[in-house]
């Protein structure tokens, strides 16, 4: 799963943030980068052994009870109304439930570099969508979405060639999550503000994902003949992309300001890229590695925090 929006309910205090306090943070965040980048690889590799259901089924049932217990300890029940409870759960089913299904079957269609690229493609759809909503977009990141787009229109245009390893068909896999990603990232800045952080995303997890968790209960099959290390890989991916990683990415939100904690998360589709490379052995394409590269210097641009933005965060 992709890490929640960098928006956070509390202000950094930069007045009273000491250095080892902000190295941490950003030491954490850093891991967050690595998880996440880590989390495509690993979850092509126990494809192998496990469909797309049963993995999903572990990752919400062990993030799910770990977030919920930190949120209640930290925060107690939340006392929401009818109301706010429906927005969480409405919020939640598009960043899991549908976020989820688009993303394995993502991962399971291509190659872990390119399903990596959801991050990179997300300020694309988000910035055009939060216009439509009457949100106000900067030059700067009119400017990161255009060049991401360009990037994006690149790599379309490598699937269309014969043989290749990335066809429209499977493309669309990525842009399907990368879609719900943005609509869930619209939904999810305010509720986080007014909320909590931590109360909204475990709420939001365990409400969003009780469709797909009826959904794919009659498509497990029986675990026969599978390595105890795959379940380990699925525990390891709940706890460290979706429980350890969130939990280091606000802090670094609240401390080094969402601003300037949003830009990293442009490194996460690179980690994939490497990663895919080295340890999966995928040989993309130069023209393929040229489109994501692209795409990737959009959402950076896009996301880089202008003198304002620095002074807001």
């Amino acid at each position: 799963m992709l890490g929640p929006v960098t928006s956070t309910p509390l202000a950094p205090d930069h007045s009273r943030t000491s250095p080892p306090r902000t190295g941490l943070a950003l030491a954490g965040v850093l891991l967050t980068v690595i998880l996440w980048g880590t989390n495509v690889v690993l979850l092509k590799v126990i494809l192998r052994f496990l469909n797309a259901e049963t993995i999903n089924l572990g990752r919400f049932l062990i993030a799910g009870v770990v977030l919920v217990a930190l949120a209640v300890r930290s925060h107690g029940w939340p006392r929401w109304d009818a109301r706010t409870w429906g927005q969480v759960a409405l919020v939640g089913l598009l960043g899991n439930t549908v976020f989820q299904a688009f993303f394995l079957n993502g991962i399971h269609a291509n190659p872990a570099g390119v399903a990596g690229l959801v991050s990179g493609i997300v300020p694309v759809l988000v910035i055009p969508l939060g216009l439509l909503l009457g949100q106000r977009v900067g030059w700067r990141q009119g400017a990161g979405a255009t060049l991401a787009f360009v990037g994006l229109l690149a790599l379309l245009a490598v699937t269309l060639r014969p043989g290749a390893a990335v066809t429209p068909g499977r493309l669309a896999w990525v842009l399907g999550a990368a879609t719900a990603w943005a609509l869930y990232t619209l939904g999810n800045r305010p509720l986080t503000e007014r909320l909590g952080a931590l109360p909204f995303v475990a709420f939001s997890l365990a409400l969003g994902c009780l469709p797909y968790v009826l959904w794919a209960l009659p498509h497990v099959p029986a675990p026969v003949d599978v390595p105890p290390l795959a379940w380990a890989g699925v525990a390891l991916s709940a706890l460290g992309a979706n429980v350890v990683a969130y939990v280091a990415w606000a802090n670094g939100a609240r401390v080094l300001g969402a601003a300037r904690t949003s830009v990293w998360n442009t490194l996460a589709p690179a980690v994939s890229l490497v990663l895919s490379a080295a340890v999966l052995h995928e040989r993309l394409p130069a023209a393929v590695w040229l489109g994501a590269l692209v795409i990737l210097a959009g959402a950076a641009l896009a996301n880089w925090p202008g003198r304002a933005g620095a002074r807001r965060a």
